[in-house]
């Protein structure tokens, strides 16, 4: 059976970014050590399902990569919607969680609260869409460490850290959701 259809990776800085600090800060202060990771995978299971699990991080302790996930506070209507906080540990990184947008099965979308290494913004969004051949997930992440030298160095050197856990998550939920 072949692998799943993956579309391209785009790694890169964020234009949009809004700059930040006076015309004398540097360019790390304007916001130009900020990256964007978009990674896309075709999951062959109904989008439901696809949805539910990416959105419980309880299941997040069964990939590789994670060593811990605790459920902080449970979201204000549903266990993992909105308002809910959870903290993922993983070997470089540990990260608080808050859920602010919460739409099943389409749209999921997060803040980070607290980071180690400390992170000035990191926000990420998972949408999903109906695929011929199960769910495309499309994971959208955006991330800058807070550090007041060579932030955009460290910032890049955490990517391959973020594209590792991000791909993982999604491959161990295709391999259990998949269904051929």
């Amino acid at each position: 059976m072949p692998a799943a259809p993956y579309a391209a990776l785009a790694l890169g800085t964020d234009p949009a970014s809004p700059p930040v600090g006076n015309s004398s800060d540097t360019a790390v202060a304007k916001g130009l050590s900020m990256r964007t990771l978009d990674l896309e995978r075709i999951i062959r299971a109904p989008r439901a399902d696809v949805f539910d699990w990416i959105t419980d991080a309880t299941n997040y302790q069964r990939v590789p990569a994670i060593r811990r996930v605790t459920p902080v506070r449970p979201g204000n209507v549903s266990e993992h919607g909105v308002g809910a906080v959870r903290l993922l540990v993983t070997p470089l990184l540990r990260l608080t969680e808050e859920v602010v947008d919460y739409d099943p099965p389409r749209l999921f979308r997060y803040r980070v609260l607290k980071s180690l290494p400390p992170l000035r913004r990191q926000d990420g969004t998972v949408t999903f869409d109906d695929h011929p051949e199960g769910t495309r997930v499309r994971w959208h992440s955006q991330f800058e460490v807070a550090t007041p030298l060579f932030a955009a160095a460290w910032t890049l050197a955490l990517i391959p850290a973020v594209y590792l856990g991000v791909s993982m998550v999604l491959s161990t939920a295709e391999a259990e959701l998949r269904r051929d």
